[in-house]
């Protein structure tokens, strides 16, 4: 696996540098008074609401930057109402996980049919569980990848172990010893753990395991083998 840091949030975000022309018409000064980073910028069917993706997740802006709209938006022209926010952050979410696919700890299944992406913590009760019945998920044929989500920042004690993890010469071994309870030696390398933590906040990670489906939909708690093939199918 290699082993690197991004410096900057739009890396770990993938967002585009060049700006388009909505994005170009839309005063978005006002929105870095909320710490907001503003990636790409579409157009909506509401005329003069944009839609922005960003560090924070998906929001929607006047033309004039002058309000803001946080929550979902749905279609209700359709038989059964479309959440168009979900459906933009599962698109952001498939395409920023393929941007960090080789920082990944990843199980893979002997006979893989489906992929997930997991946000764990190794002090998460339930990440443990759930990686205790990896097994499970692997003769299910699902391939487990994970990501590094320390619940309680960067300095807490997942934060700690989560960079051992991703620098031990075998991730996947340590990974699994100190989610048994084990002890493993702490290392200090270049590491992606706190860009994994930003990426997973702006995908809306609020806890951990939170488990993404290879179509973008994000699933939070713990869920069985026999769970997710249903949702996959």
């Amino acid at each position: 696996m290699r082993k690197k840091i991004f410096t900057h949030l739009f890396l770990t975000l993938g967002l585009s540098a060049s700006l388009s022309l909505a994005a170009q018409q839309l005063d978005t000064s006002k929105l870095e008074k909320l710490g907001i980073q503003v990636g790409e910028v579409s157009e909506t069917s509401i005329s003069g609401l944009y839609q922005i993706t960003s560090n924070q997740g998906i929001f929607y802006v006047s033309k004039d930057g002058n309000r803001l709209l946080a929550g979902n938006l749905f279609d209700l022209t359709k038989e059964q109402p479309e959440n168009l926010t979900e459906q933009a952050m599962a698109e952001l979410r498939q395409q920023q996980l393929q941007r960090v696919e080789d920082e990944m700890v990843v199980y893979p299944a002997s006979d893989e049919k489906y992929e997930i992406t997991v946000f764990t913590d190794t002090t998460c009760g339930y990440c443990q569980r759930m990686h205790e019945n990896l097994g499970q998920y692997l003769d299910r044929g699902i391939t487990v990848r994970y990501l590094a989500f320390p619940r309680g920042g960067m300095n807490s004690k997942g934060g700690r172990e989560l960079q051992t993890v991703w620098c031990a010469d075998e991730p996947a071994k340590a990974l699994t010893k100190l989610k048994s309870g084990e002890q493993v030696d702490s290392r200090s390398c270049d590491n992606p753990v706190a860009s994994h933590y930003r990426m997973g906040q702006a995908f809306g990670v609020t806890g951990t395991p939170a488990i993404v489906l290879p179509d973008g939909r994000m699933l939070p708690g713990l869920r069985t083998a026999d769970a997710l093939v249903e949702q996959m199918q």
